[in-house]
This record gives C-alpha cells, sequence and structure tokens, in this order.
C-alpha cells in the first residue's frame, strides 16, 4: 500500500506541517519537509518522491511559481503534485487543476479521508 511512498510536503506554517506529517506518518509513509518553494527544488535534485503536497501561499516561493518549476524540469514534471490551502474557494480549486495541479484540498485536510484520495492519484 502507501508504507512504500515518500512524500515531500511544502509548507511554510508549523502546525499545517505538523498536521500533514502525522497524517501521513500514521500510514507509514515517509515523509519529507521543505518550508518553501526554492527548498523544494533544491530537494528535489536528490529526492525523488512518490508525491508532492504543496501549500499555495508561501513567502519566497509560492506554490503556484514552484509547481511551474517541477513541470518545466524534465526529471521532475511526471511527480504528481497536490495543492493543499487554507484559502479554498471553487475558483481556487478550479485554477489549481488548470495550472497543473493533479488534486487539490481545503485546510485543514480530512485525516480519514486524505491519503485514501492521495492513493487514487498515485494509482494504488
Amino acid at each position: 500500500m502507501s508504507s512504500n511512498w515518500r512524500v515531500l510536503v511544502i509548507e511554510d506554517e508549523y502546525d499545517s506541517i505538523q498536521m500533514v506529517s502525522k497524517i501521513l506518518s500514521f500510514h507509514g509513509i515517509e515523509v519529507h519537509v521543505a518550508h518553501n518553494g526554492r527548498e523544494s527544488l533544491e530537494m528535489l535534485d536528490t529526492l525523488n518522491p512518490t508525491l508532492i503536497v504543496s501549500d499555495l501561499a508561501m513567502p519566497e516561493m509560492d506554490g503556484w511559481q514552484t509547481l511551474a518549476a517541477i513541470r518545466a524540469n524534465p526529471y521532475t514534471r511526471h511527480i504528481p503534485v497536490v495543492a493543499v490551502t487554507a484559502f479554498h474557494s471553487a475558483d481556487v480549486a478550479e485554477e489549481a487543476l488548470r495550472a497543473g495541479f493533479n488534486a487539490f484540498f481545503a485546510k485543514p485536510v480530512s485525516a480519514r479521508t486524505f491519503v485514501q484520495q492521495l492513493q487514487k492519484l498515485v494509482g494504488e
């Protein structure tokens, strides 16, 4: 199942990092954390994650810019990237999917269904 996954969480807010990391870790998923987009791109040079979970609003390099950089790189463009944000609206969700995110989740994510929904994306 998901126990052989490696997930990169890109998030600048401590509480959100804890929430998402604990949900993923509970399911046996290996979690790596980057605190902004720039840091995540450096980590992607050596880390080959199964999936990336990214906040949209971050300092230095936001989730939109980070996604564009991930999709522009031939070595990372195949990795599923999901957006997680507190600024939830149908417009933002639609814009995120149009921009190339594979899925969109409003904070706080549901501990009960988050990993199940991610499994569908990864095909497990």
